[in-house]
């Protein structure tokens, strides 16, 4: 949506560097919404932003891990309840 991503790796549970994927968190996002009668996308697009900006800041020049990406999730659902 007009983010500027600067996470650009991640790193998966089992140890590889991956391309980090906005959009996997955009629909993890959406899926925990459907799950609780929401069927907003326009929302999980929002809130993925938020996420990717915050994983941006807090994780400027390292590589967060899927685990710091889930925390970052947690922190802007519950911020936006």
């Amino acid at each position: 949506m007009g983010a500027k991503q600067v996470v650009s790796k991640i790193i998966k549970r089992d140890g590889r560097i991956v391309t980090f994927v906005s959009e996997k968190i955009t629909n993890a996002i959406f899926k925990a919404l459907l799950a609780v009668g929401k069927k907003d996308r326009a929302l999980a697009e929002r809130l993925s932003t938020q996420v990717t900006e915050l994983v941006g800041r807090q994780f400027k020049g390292k590589t967060p891990t899927v685990e710091d990406g889930q925390d970052a999730v947690e922190k802007v659902l519950i911020e936006n309840r």
